[in-house]
This record gives C-alpha cells, sequence and structure tokens, in this order.
C-alpha cells in the first residue's frame, strides 16, 4: 500500500440508524468500572481542559479510570513507536497528534485503524475530521493576530504579516517544529500554490520571504506558554500564532484580535497505539468527548476549536468570533491537503535544520 492510500482513508458520513442507537447506549452500557486506559497529552492548559471537560467526568459516569502521561509531541511519537516495535505497550493511545505527524506513525504500524462502528458520535463531524487511524479532536490553525492598540495596523490577511511596509514588532516561532508551518504560510502568502507546495517546500524562497520582515521580529517563542505570554503583556504587536494560544491571550488582554484570512488549518487526532488492550475503553472515552456540550467546555478552557459543528451552540457569544469552525472563517482558512502533509513529513528534518539555522543568523 501506498503512503498516500495509508496517509489517510476518510470514514465516509453514517445515518442515524437503529444500529448506531444501539451501538450508542453499548457504548455506556458496557462495564467499564475498575478498567484503566493510559493516555499520553502534551501537558499545559491541554492537559487540564481534557481532565475538566472529559475525563473528570468520563471517570464519574463509568467507573473507568484515565491516566494521563504528559511528554512533548517528538517525544509522544518517540516512545509510541519503540513501544509498537518493542510490543510493550505502555500507553493505550494518544490524544492529540498533529496532522503532520501521522504518515510516519501510519507508516510505521504505531497505531491502529479505527472501528467507526464502536464511535456513533462519528456521524456528527466533518469528513476532514475523521481519519482512518484518527478521531479529530481539535481543528487548529497557525495564522496572524494583532493588537487593537494605538499605531499598530490591523492585519487583514496573514500576507501582510510578510509586508515590510507595515510596521510593528513580530513574534514567530523559533523550534524546527514550526518550520514547516511558517514556510506553508510565507510561500502560500507570495502566491504559491498547494499543489506546487505539495511536490515540494523551497525552503530557500521561503527564507527570503521572511527576511522581508526579519529586522521586525523582536520576539520568537518556543512553546505555547511563551506565545500566548507574549501577546498578553503587550510585547508584541503581530504573532504568526496557533489559533488556541491567541484565543488565551485574547480572553487575558482584550486588546488582541484574529485574522483567518490567509491562515493553514489542520485537525489534530485521538489515536489509539497498536496492540493496545483497552480499545473497548478508548471507544467510550472517545464517544464521550464528542459530545457537543462537552466539546463546548473544552473549547472555553483551551481555546482551540472543537469539530462538532454542534459545540458552537453551547459557547458564549464573545468567543464565537475566534473559532475557526464558524463559516466565516472557513471560508478565507486554506487547508492542508493530504500531499501537502505527506510533503512536510517528507522534509521535516530538512526544514528544522535551515529554519533553526535561520533564526540563530
Amino acid at each position: 500500500m501506498s503512503m498516500k492510500s495509508l496517509l489517510k482513508k476518510p470514514m465516509p458520513y453514517v445515518g442515524i440508524t437503529a444500529a448506531f442507537a444501539f451501538a450508542t447506549s453499548a457504548v455506556f452500557s458496557a462495564d467499564l468500572k475498575g478498567r484503566e486506559a493510559v493516555i499520553w497529552s502534551p501537558g499545559g492548559k491541554y492537559t487540564t481542559a481534557l481532565q475538566e471537560a472529559y475525563v473528570k467526568p468520563f471517570e464519574a459516569e463509568t467507573g473507568a479510570k484515565i491516566r494521563l502521561v504528559e511528554a512533548s509531541m517528538d517525544q509522544a511519537v518517540t516512545a509510541a513507536s519503540a513501544q509498537a516495535k518493542s510490543k510493550d505497550i505502555q500507553w493505550d493511545g494518544l490524544s492529540s497528534v498533529d496532522a503532520p505527524y501521522m504518515p510516519r506513525l501510519v507508516s510505521d504500524g504505531v497505531i491502529e485503524v479505527i472501528d467507526a462502528s464502536a464511535i456513533p458520535g462519528l456521524s456528527k463531524l466533518p469528513r476532514a475530521a475523521i481519519h482512518g487511524n484518527g478521531v479529530g479532536v481539535i481543528n487548529q490553525v497557525v495564522t496572524v493576530s494583532y493588537r487593537s492598540g494605538d499605531n499598530v495596523t490591523p492585519m487583514k490577511s496573514v500576507k501582510d504579516f510578510f509586508d515590510p511596509s507595515i510596521k510593528g514588532a513580530r513574534a514567530m516561532g523559533s523550534n524546527a517544529g514550526s518550520a514547516s508551518f511558517n514556510c506553508t504560510l510565507a510561500l502560500i502568502s507570495d502566491g504559491v500554490s498547494v499543489d506546487d507546495l505539495s511536490k515540494g517546500i523551497d525552503v530557500d524562497r521561503c527564507l527570503k520571504i521572511f527576511d522581508r520582515i526579519k529586522d521586525q521580529v523582536t520576539s520568537y517563542w518556543t512553546n505555547g506558554s511563551q506565545m500566548a505570554q507574549l501577546m498578553i503583556d503587550n510585547n508584541v504587536d503581530y504573532c504568526l500564532c496557533w489559533d488556541g494560544r491567541i484565543i488565551q491571550a485574547a480572553q487575558a488582554n482584550p486588546e488582541w484580535k484574529i485574522q483567518y484570512n490567509g491562515g493553514i488549518q489542520f485537525f489534530a487526532y485521538f489515536v489509539y497505539t497498536k496492540g493496545t488492550k483497552n480499545a473497548d475503553v478508548l471507544n467510550a472515552f472517545v464517544e464521550y468527548m464528542l459530545d457537543p456540550k462537552r466539546q463546548a467546555e473544552f473549547t472555553k478552557q483551551v481555546g482551540y476549536s472543537a469539530p462538532n459543528p454542534e459545540a458552537i451552540d453551547y459557547l458564549p457569544e464573545e468567543l464565537k468570533p475566534f473559532l475557526s469552525v464558524t463559516p466565516e472563517a472557513q471560508a478565507v482558512l486554506t487547508t492542508l491537503t493530504d500531499d501537502l502533509l505527506e510533503k512536510m513529513s517528507d522534509q521535516e528534518v530538512e526544514l528544522g535544520k535551515a529554519w533553526q539555522a535561520y533564526v540563530a543568523r
């Protein structure tokens, strides 16, 4: 089977049939009391939101135990791969795997194929949130934010971030993991199509685009907490940032606004480790996570948009303009295609090294 066919096998929409109604009741009628599943989580606000919106109420309702372990994304991929290879499975699942990591996990046989019939709530999700080897849990966007203060020009699109005539202190990521997203945004803003990017990401051209505004980059973030704090403290005027952190910052400092025009979006997926003995516990937990009210609570705590469109109905009005799943945001965002995600994965090391060397210059 080719990498392309492995990368993404979308599940079709399924109607709410009698069989699905039965499956829904079966998910929660199964006796899970005393059972435990160990799940990786990236830490920080994400883990707190996962605990409060999903884990604690699920444990109270079912009697099952969800034990979260924390590590960075790269550490988690390495650990899960080692566990699958040795067949010493210590983690049953990974709670939030960014789409660019999925090709490696699938091709290396690290994660299981999802049994859609065991998760009725999948029928509520958009097609892009349903992956043959994972369930979309958050819709992630990398885009531009700006401070609505005196003498700060509002950015009308991500393209404005690379316009040297728009003056202002800028922030962007310095870590290797930021490279593929930063270059994709820069090249799309410079007129490169997604189809052309899928054939290869031109590192030299990317860096030349950043050269235009590098003298205005006054801060670099290496993690999500730093990203949000730069905005909260008004240390910069503009940030090439992730939408969840922009929302967190705006909740603490209302001067910050988000601009989705020209941004890129992709899902993060809940995946099952190959060889897990607790797939039934994970199925029940994932089904629990897909409830729109619980997803709304998760979004309120972490900022990132949850994939169930019905969750919007349970969110406060002041938060809705920041959500990436609204029709208005979806109309101006670029979705990363399977081919482009695969190319980003192929060039991950090359891009990361070039980016870090560039930032250090």
